[in-house]
């Protein structure tokens, strides 16, 4: 049975629709953070939206980038010169076609510093490549030039936490310059959001879709239902009652539940990703600045009982997926479980017994539970780790400072060793490692355009890693989605991201 709140909310919400429509409606336990690709985001910001906006290029499923409205990627020669072809016809939600000048208009919006797009520093030199020029030679094409070849460039544009540098029209905008809504060329339309409640996204009639076989965010998207409702359902036990009950159709579930929903019935499938779950350690905390107490905290940890706990495939101690091409024999190396001599750190450590919080959140079971698991391991060698349970949002806001202690934390997907190690390294106050050189071999990486040579930069850095614990890596996540019978079609991917397009109901319901 629903519990009484969730049954109350899904009976209010208003009831707009005709009986034939095709309503996909899907559980989350965690809301959108806003409706701004790329700027006030999180994981399942990234996730929803990237149904509703579009960029020049997108990840397929083997991770390699391919072109969205682009019709296709051109290098010069030399490697400074990269020419998008624009797909014809394409045409934003307001009815308006997308063309060269709007692109160039969505770029130098996200260039400006005012927007706060989170990759900025990405483009400008700051942090690697500089696009010194973008131009439009004719309606249908933009140049890009950057300042220096980079393996990089195609997938920072990609990157899901960037929006995929999201082509948007000035409509997204109100008259001041203020942030309204997405007006993109996505297969769904942002009709609503009731913050806390609910994200409608309304089937865009007319959507034209890139051609070939759907594979990750490229190829053909075809809208097979009228709308997706996406109800926010903070409390895990409601959302798979809810579940069970018929009234959602999808939701990401914990591995530790696949057998449950399974006997009962439900689809239930499974997708090995990049996402990592880890605990972040800050940098700015005197107490856990101490390195004796730091190898402490990782050595007291035996990650292949975390992961068999927690129903995870197996333990990785670092940023690189066990199922990309560059998780070498190094990337497999750990911190070293030895309870007795994470004991004898901690009395070299001269730690006293005061308090160490653990910042966490009940909106992510993952999360939650592998704090739960982890401190009992603590407290068994001297540390005295309590746990701080707070909403994510709030969370979110105390990483984004890094006024915290610990975190109980995982990262979307990073789809590249020098993305992997970049999205915790650097001066940003969310940053745990600022090690200048680790952050010289991060832009090595960067640069570096041999395999072979990327590879030992990388696992140069595994090594100085688990010497310096500025983070402890847990496990590489399993996706897994349980789907009700209605469900046909849907597709599970290692990016990990929701994708509603080529998703089909039963005709019968």
């Amino acid at each position: 049975m629903i519990k009484p709140i969730l049954a109350a909310m899904l009976t209010s919400l208003p009831v707009i629709a005709s009986a034939q429509d095709a309503i996909l409606k899907v559980g989350t336990q965690v809301d959108i953070r806003s409706t701004n690709p790329g700027v006030d985001r999180s994981a399942y910001t990234d996730g929803v939206l990237m149904n509703v906006v579009e960029g020049l290029v997108g990840y397929r499923d083997d991770l390699s980038v391919g072109p969205v409205l682009a019709e296709e990627i051109q290098l010069s020669e030399d490697g400074l010169t990269y020419t998008f072809p624009l797909r014809r016809g394409v045409t934003f939600h307001n009815g308006a076609e997308m063309t060269a000048e709007t692109v160039l208009w969505s770029w130098n919006r996200l260039m400006a510093e005012d927007t706060g797009w989170r990759c900025r520093d990405r483009f400008d030199g700051t942090d690697g490549i500089e696009v010194t020029s973008v131009t439009a030679p004719d309606p249908y094409t933009v140049v890009y030039q950057i300042d220096a070849p980079s393996p990089l460039f195609l997938k920072e544009l990609a990157r899901f936490d960037c929006g995929s540098a999201p082509v948007l029209h000035p409509d997204s905008l109100k008259a001041d310059g203020s942030w309204n809504g997405p007006v993109g060329t996505g297969p769904f339309v942002l009709e609503q959001w009731r913050p806390g409640e609910r994200i409608r996204l309304k089937k865009f009639d007319g959507y034209v879709s890139a051609s070939g076989e759907m594979d990750g965010y490229t190829g053909e998207k075809t809208v097979n239902v009228d709308r997706v409702d996406i109800i926010v359902v903070p409390d895990p036990a409601s959302a798979k009652a809810a579940l069970r009950a018929g009234d959602i159709d999808l939701f990401n579930i914990n591995v530790s539940d696949i057998a449950e929903f399974r006997e009962a019935g439900f689809t239930v499938l499974t997708e090995p990703t990049p996402s990592w779950s880890l605990f972040l350690i800050s940098r700015h905390d005197e107490t856990l600045a101490n390195p004796a107490l730091r190898q402490a905290l990782a050595r007291s940890l035996d990650l292949d009982q975390i992961a068999m706990l927690m129903g995870e495939e197996a333990a990785n101690a670092s940023p690189i997926p066990p199922i990309s091409s560059f998780y070498t024999e190094v990337q497999s190396q750990r911190y070293g479980y030895d309870p007795e001599a994470a004991r004898a750190l901690v009395e070299e450590s001269g730690y006293d017994g005061s308090p160490i919080t653990l910042t966490t959140t009940k909106q992510s079971e993952r999360l939650y539970n592998q704090s739960l698991i982890a401190q009992s391991m603590w407290r068994k060698v001297g540390l005295n780790v309590e746990i701080e349970v707070m909403d994510w949002g709030s969370q979110l806001d105390l990483y984004q400072s890094g006024k915290y202690q610990m975190q109980s934390f995982g990262f979307s997907p990073r789809l590249d060793p020098a993305l992997s190690w970049d999205m915790f390294s650097g001066e940003h106050p969310r940053k745990v490692w600022n090690d200048p050189k680790a952050l010289k071999l991060i832009e090595a990486l960067k640069s570096e355009t041999d395999t072979e040579a990327r590879a030992a930069l990388s696992d140069q850095l595994h090594l100085m890693f688990l010497e310096a614990v500025p983070a402890i890596g847990l496990f590489s996540q399993l996706d897994v989605m349980a789907t009700s019978d209605r469900v046909q079609d849907f597709r599970m991917w290692p990016g990990g991201q929701p994708r509603f397009w080529n998703v089909g109901l039963d005709a019968g319901e």
